[in-house]
């Protein structure tokens, strides 16, 4: 109690409230100025730690000089001297650990440079309507950059997400997990086109290297080079081989052609059955004015192989070949490129040839190191191959590169929820920040059903019936009410049967997918529909429908023989088709 009365009659107790007081002021207006004067976003942090760090030291100061009425004096007691110090330190000790624990990791996988996002380029035109060319001119440096063995770049769906986001450079650093940032901006005038580029070091805001370029259009391959070369450089690293002395490569004389090809590409990236056909036909009006233009093949390529997948009106049967031959195509143009052999390797896979998907799989990713996509399909390869470790890992990788993908993210969360591990999967999407996947919902209510949890897996796909319509929201209330016994079951049942796939078809009247559709059936006792389900299934996509036979929240079906005989249609082998059938009895 004696220390308590001195430090009172010290007033050692008010200057340390008038000191947080003030304390709080200053980092209140240090958080609200450093943004306007452009300060690095360590600023107001380091005030924050100086006020703490000073807060023992003014108590120090409020106990060892005494202020009364005779002005200021040194007192110097020994009464409590020991203790105060100590509690000070203490406050001290405490107040550098809380910075240190709290301040933000390192922003990159390590302290290594070798790491970079590339930011979509502002544009800059007077047309608003060039947004494309713009992105186009960041996508094909960052491809430049991704075939670069020992730079870690995050992939295009990442990195443009913050678009439209006002977050500082260390933010976005940290989130996609790399240091280096470019950023930079296009102005496109008639024949001229002005590129400013600027490479942000984000561990410390500082700029490694600018520089603004302004040269006629047809030069713009020669600055994508010149860019990717100055980082190369800044970095201590190599291009790739396809280009040992950093020279220039035009693509395509034609700018016009050019100009379609980045036009497909955004419509590449958009996905969806009728920007995938309009990038078709930019495609093809890019080859109809330079036949040779290797990347315009590589799109049609792209285009033809996820098609199927997208647009209901378009079979594997009508959009393998055309894949496949523009992707030799463009090989027989270019060998160098990575996309093909993605194409040439997910086409085997969709013909279970898979020793050579993994072939060509492995080629892209020697050639292009950070190529997500590549990573993304031979994850899925791998997954309906039945290697689901190897698929896990590759998944993964291409996560880590892309963490910001709705698409490289459901992947990861279906071989999530095929090898077992539903948790992981829902926390994955309760988690994930600025994407919107539609796969989610579905992903919910399928770990909703297979736990009988009827009232989740409603809550789950609510929101996705409502949005296609008051229709489509009363049907599937009365699939989840026939749950509980309510309403004419097998009426229900047989409706659902007759609807188009809802994840292919946008216009169906539920929004479920075959496979969560296939959870309902067996919900309701109707293996037999369920099994008619997966028939269709395996009708139109069978390379994914074998995927399905590794799922073990199907195992009860593994016991029905009709469904084995499905499985053997797609040279799924021993022991998996009978195994699970004996583990459920």
């Amino acid at each position: 109690m004696s220390l308590i009365s001195e430090l009172q009659r010290r007033k050692v107790f008010k200057v340390g409230v008038a000191y947080l007081v003030v304390g709080w002021l200053l980092i209140q207006v240090s958080s609200t100025v450093a943004p306007q004067l452009a300060l690095p976003e360590w600023a107001p942090r380091l005030v924050t730690f100086v006020i703490l760090l000073g807060f023992p030291i003014a108590l120090v100061l409020a106990w060892i000089f005494e202020v009364g009425a005779q002005g200021i004096k040194v007192d110097v007691a020994p009464i409590g001297n020991k203790r105060v110090i100590a509690i000070a330190a203490i406050l001290a000790a405490v107040a550098i650990g809380w910075y240190w624990y709290d301040r933000p990791g390192p922003v990159g996988d390590a302290s290594d440079a070798r790491s970079i996002a590339v930011l979509p380029f502002v544009n800059m035109s007077d047309d608003k309507g060039n947004d494309y060319f713009s992105d186009g001119i960041s996508e094909e440096i960052l491809n430049v950059l991704a075939r670069m063995s020992d730079l870690h770049v995050a992939a295009r769906t990442s990195s443009f997400s913050f678009r439209k986001q006002e977050k500082e450079i260390p933010t976005i650093a940290r989130e996609l997990k790399v240091r280096m940032v470019l950023e930079g901006s296009v102005r496109k005038q008639g024949e001229r086109v002005r590129v400013t580029a600027q490479l942000i070091d984000a561990s410390n805001g500082f700029h490694v290297w600018s520089q603004t370029f302004d040269r006629d259009l047809k030069d713009i391959f020669a600055i994508q080079d010149e860019i990717a070369n100055a980082i190369a450089n800044e970095l201590q690293l190599k291009l790739d081989t396809a280009h040992p002395n950093g020279a220039a490569v035009a693509d395509t004389a034609d700018m016009a052609a050019y100009d379609s090809y980045l036009k497909g590409m955004a419509l590449w990236q958009a996905r969806g059955g009728k920007n995938l056909h309009d990038a078709i036909d930019l495609f093809r009006a890019a080859l109809t004015r330079d036949p040779n233009y290797a990347k315009a093949w590589v799109g049609l390529a792209l285009t033809y192989a996820i098609l199927p997948e997208w647009s209901g009106s378009d079979s594997l049967a009508q959009t393998s070949p055309l894949a496949r031959d523009a992707a030799e195509h463009a090989l027989a143009l270019d060998s160098s490129l990575p996309e093909p052999y993605a194409v040439l390797g997910y086409m085997a896979a969709t013909e279970f040839r898979f020793a050579t998907a993994r072939v060509m799989f492995k080629r892209a990713l020697t050639l292009a190191p950070s190529y997500a996509t590549g990573y993304q399909w031979s994850g899925e390869t791998l997954m309906d191959e039945g290697d689901l470790d190897a698929a896990l890992a590759m998944s993964r990788k291409a996560a880590a590169l892309d963490p910001k993908s709705g698409i490289v993210n459901s992947v990861l969360t279906n071989i999530l929820v095929t090898v077992g591990r539903d948790d992981e999967a829902v926390v994955l999407c309760d988690t994930i920040v600025a994407v919107e996947s539609e796969w989610c919902p579905l992903v919910r209510f399928e770990v909703a059903m297979s736990r009988k949890d009827y009232t989740r897996a409603r809550a789950a796909v609510e929101e996705a019936a409502k949005a296609r319509g008051p229709q489509a929201l009363e049907f599937f209330h009365a699939q989840m009410d026939a749950l509980d016994g309510k309403g004419d079951v097998q009426a229900i049942a047989q409706k659902l049967l007759d609807l188009p796939d809802g994840q292919s078809n946008q216009d169906s009247l539920t929004p479920l997918a075959a496979y969560d559709a296939m959870f309902w059936f067996m919900a309701i006792g109707r293996n037999d529909l369920a099994i008619e389900r997966f028939r269709r299934f395996v009708r139109i996509q069978p390379y994914v429908a074998r995927q399905l036979a590794y799922d073990h929240h199907l195992d009860a079906l593994h016991c029905e023989p009709k469904f084995v005989d499905l499985l053997r249609s797609l040279h799924v082998e021993e022991p998996r088709l009978a195994a699970p059938c004996k583990a459920v009895h």
